[in-house]
């Protein structure tokens, strides 16, 4: 799988802006292909390596790819991956191993990419980690500072002990390019309900504050700029479906934030009768301010198949602008629009098991389908395949992205 080929868009369109967001694969690819997004750096072991990117306007996927020159495509253990994104700021894992070694978590080398601007390149910075310290997918965080004495960045992981009620928060410094450790304490009720994190999203403001979010319960906020050890719990709006079987949370979940502090939060689920056949679908948007008390509900949207007509779109009707028409019945993987309020961007399949479906544009206010568009990255679909991500304003800031 890590060998696997980039995907093209051809048809993507040619030279102009990026859009304000972009659907990122984060999964990346193996190619020595280059463009204006290229940055180069070191590996722990001192060897060069670069990482580009390849943007496309949503519904497609973007994707990134990485080249080791001196190291070998085999050297490359396991799968590049993005681990979160912050304004111009990529945090990124990279699987590097000698030949025919077994791949360790010790193995894995990060970096942090920042995108060009007018007066810089695009750089690439190794981050040193402690030897017992190691990221999950999900659990890092990305904080953006820009301050009179120079722009910087943090890192944050959070790590749960075995009570459940303490936790250990691993905070990077851009500035002094080292790690410090701090106990923090969850003080609620609700504490023994989080399990694991699904999601970390990056709120900001003054506190700096950073969230990490169990898609079934909650979120647990930071403010990394305060000196306080406590995390405090916003709890999630109930399920649309409260007795709904328990599924992997990014199939029929989503969470982003948005200007001036806002959360967004999504839910959906699949309208399943005998035979296991999928009837349609339903999903909600809520909305919520961090110093808020309250979620409020701000579109639903009920899509009804016809099991007479499977080659017939469901009751989503097309904007004009739209492409192709949507034929799928299973629908999932959502990721919440940066840049076009109320669009939720969904993976629709034929079969639950298909390797190629496509990714369509639901405008949830007006309930309308914007856009389509074919999705095949060459993998099968085992986990987060895509997630909206703003780099794009600073990628179209240095030259062209295009595959």
């Amino acid at each position: 799988m890590v060998l696997v080929p980039p995907p093209i868009h051809p048809d993507d369109p040619g030279p102009g802006p990026l859009p304000g967001s972009i659907l990122l694969n984060p999964q990346g690819y193996i190619s020595d292909r280059t463009n204006g997004t290229t940055a180069g750096g070191f590996t722990k072991g001192g060897k060069r390596i670069y990482v580009t990117f390849w943007a496309a306007h949503p519904p497609r996927a973007s994707c990134f790819t990485v080249h080791a020159p001196e190291l070998g495509r085999s050297a490359i253990g396991d799968i590049p991956k993005i681990l979160c994104t912050e304004e111009d700021l990529v945090l990124l894992l990279v699987p590097i191993c000698a030949p025919r070694a077994n791949l360790h978590p010790g193995d894995n080398d990060y970096f942090v990419y920042q995108a060009g601007a007018e007066d810089r390149p695009p750089s690439l910075q190794l981050i040193l980690t402690p030897p017992t310290l190691f990221f999950a997918d999900s659990a890092a965080a990305l904080l953006r500072c820009r301050c009179r004495r120079g722009d910087m960045y943090f890192i944050a992981l959070l790590c749960q002990n075995f009570t459940g009620t303490h936790f250990e928060l691993h905070l990077y410094s851009s500035r002094s390019a080292s790690w410090i450790n701090k106990l923090m304490r969850l003080d609620s009720p609700k504490a023994e309900e989080y399990t694991y994190t699904s999601k970390a999203i990056t709120i900001g403001g003054e506190p700096g504050s950073v969230g990490w979010t169990d898609l079934r319960h909650g979120i647990l906020i930071c403010d990394l700029l305060r000196k306080k050890n406590h995390l405090r719990v916003i709890p999630l709006p109930p399920p649309l479906l409260p007795d709904l079987p328990r599924s992997p949370p990014f199939l029929f979940q989503d969470i982003n934030v948005f200007e001036k502090g806002c959360i967004k939060y999504f839910d959906m689920y699949l309208d399943i009768g005998s035979g296991l056949v999928v009837k349609g679908w339903e999903a909600a948007t809520w909305r919520r301010e961090v110093s808020s008390t309250d979620w409020e509900q701000c579109c639903r949207i009920e899509v009804r198949n016809n099991p007479a007509f499977p080659d017939a779109a469901p009751n989503l009707q097309e904007d004009e602008h739209a492409r192709p028409i949507l034929k799928g019945v299973y629908s999932g993987f959502p990721a919440l629009s940066l840049h076009d309020d109320d669009v939720v961007y969904l993976m629709d399949k034929y079969d639950l098991l298909d390797t190629k479906a496509s990714v369509i544009a639901v405008d949830m206010r007006n309930q309308t389908l914007k856009d389509v568009a074919d999705f095949g990255c060459g993998r099968p679909f085992y986990s987060f395949i895509y997630y909206q991500s703003a780099i794009s304003k600073y990628l179209g800031l240095w030259s062209s992205t295009g595959y």
